[in-house]
This record gives C-alpha cells, structure tokens and sequence, in this order.
C-alpha cells in the first residue's frame, strides 16, 4: 500500500506544477481584466443614467444598459472565484503529498 501511494505521490507533482501555473497565469489575468472591466462597466453606468437622465433613452433601453454593465462588472469576480477554486485544488494536492 506504501508503495502505491509513494507512486501516486509521484504521479501528481507534474499536476501540482501544472495547477499552480494555471493559478499564476489565472491571477495575472484577472487582475489585468479587472481594471479595463471595472473601467468599462463604469462608463456603461454612466452612459445608461445619463441618456435616461437626458430623455435620450427609454426606461427599458436604461434598464438593458445597467444590465450589460452590471454582467460586464461580475466576470472578474467569477474569475476570482475560479481562481479560489484552483487555489483550493492545488492546496489539496500538496496536502496529499505532504501526508
């Protein structure tokens, strides 16, 4: 049993490496995407309150607005939430080693 487990232990350092690269890169990503989205989101809020606030759009057209911008807003935090789990899995993985 030892052995079997002393070879799975072998098998998943290329996993760890591979899971713990997966994190940087999904890290690094997201904290780029954050800021252009947040940006982004930001200005579609704006645009949407001030063309109801002007007449130039219809309370539904705003409400389509808010809309768009509050989902462009929540895609780096599915990110992160991602990233989290990624996080958790390499955890595990180098708890199983260390057992």
């Amino acid at each position: 049993m030892a052995l079997i487990k002393m070879f799975l232990k072998l098998l998943v350092l290329p996993l760890i490496a591979a899971v713990t690269l997966i994190q940087w890169v999904g890290i690094f990503l997201t904290q780029f995407s954050t800021v252009i989205f947040n940006m982004l989101a930001g200005l579609m809020f704006l645009i949407a309150v001030a063309g109801w606030m002007f007449g130039i759009a219809t309370g539904a057209e705003t409400l389509q607005m808010l809309t768009v911008a509050f989902v462009v807003f929540i895609i780096p935090h599915i990110a992160e939430w991602l990233i989290i789990r990624i996080a958790a899995i390499n955890y595990g993985l180098r708890e199983f080693i260390k057992s």
